[in-house]
């Protein structure tokens, strides 16, 4: 990724980056003062749903259906850190019907990111569901990318939290010609309470492209953070979707492991991700 930098001092005056970051950088000095560990027992370990156990009935399978609600619930369940709920902060949803046919997959990715939004907006009560909020697909390519927007070529990068994304979804395919690339979370909320630690002593700002920065774990953080609070999701497919709390409390850290190309003529790694922030004016 792009190299970092110690703090956000010459953060653009760009509508709504400052403060985005600002409260990014106070919920992680927060989560040191919290006595205790959220989630006790092994991080992510609950975070798996067989989507099949939700769908014996056929709804969901296709946009004539709706999403089975049971299934929804689930994934929300797992997501809400707050508002009485204390979860994973992710979800790793498996079974999901491709029909061999990545565009459908993506459809149907799409529309279960809505609906469980929607849930998840009603039964946390995080922030006014009618007010504006942005909804964003797109397919990541990696090797492709163009680094004038996002700073390099890949995607892969240390623990950290997106910056304006609230909540989001990625769905893996096609993969091929490669191995590695295994997404990562990390609940550094647990890391930061556990320690002591505030931003300022486990994270610094990304250098980007674009207005604004992003929080990452600092390197020398990583292998003990990982140790402790950390997985690795081997062999996500196309019929899987990973869904990550990215709000600037749920202390939910992403990234994913080097990837190693092992054939360039075969080559491919795509995402598709969907997620949504604030549009509201700051």
């Amino acid at each position: 990724m792009a190299d970092a930098v110690e703090a956000a001092d010459a953060v653009p005056d760009a509508p709504g980056v400052r403060e985005v970051m600002n409260a990014r950088r106070s919920a992680f000095d927060r989560m040191a003062d919290v006595s205790g560990t959220s989630s006790p027992g092994k991080p992510f370990a609950n975070l798996r749903i067989d989507a099949r156990a939700y769908a014996a009935d056929g709804t969901g399978e296709d946009a004539s259906h709706p999403v089975p609600s049971a299934l929804v619930r689930a994934v929300t369940d797992r997501l809400a850190r707050d508002g009485g709920f204390d979860g994973p902060g992710a979800a790793l949803v498996t079974g999901l019907p491709t029909g061999g046919n990545v565009l459908r997959a993506r459809q149907e990715h799409e529309r279960l990111f809505r609906a469980v939004w929607a849930d998840f907006l009603a039964r946390t009560g995080q922030r006014d569901p009618a007010a504006g909020y942005a909804v964003k697909t797109k397919t990541t390519t990696d090797g492709v990318i163009p680094p004038e927007l996002y700073g390099s070529n890949w995607s892969f990068k240390r623990p950290h939290a997106d910056r304006d994304a609230w909540l989001f979804s990625h769905r893996y395919g096609p993969v091929a010609g490669c191995g590695g690339g295994a997404p990562v979370l990390l609940d550094v909320r647990r890391y930061l309470r556990r320690h002591g630690l505030r931003f300022a002593d486990a994270f610094e700002w990304s250098r980007e492209p674009t207005p604004g920065s992003k929080p990452v774990l600092r390197a020398e953080h990583h292998e003990a953070a990982m140790a402790e609070c950390g997985v690795v999701l081997e062999g996500v497919g196309l019929d899987a979707v990973l869904f990550v709390n990215n709000l600037p409390d749920a202390g939910v850290l992403h990234g994913a492991t080097p990837v190693r190309v092992t054939d360039p003529d075969l080559f491919v790694r795509e995402y598709h991700r969907c997620s949504v922030k604030d549009a509201r004016p700051c």
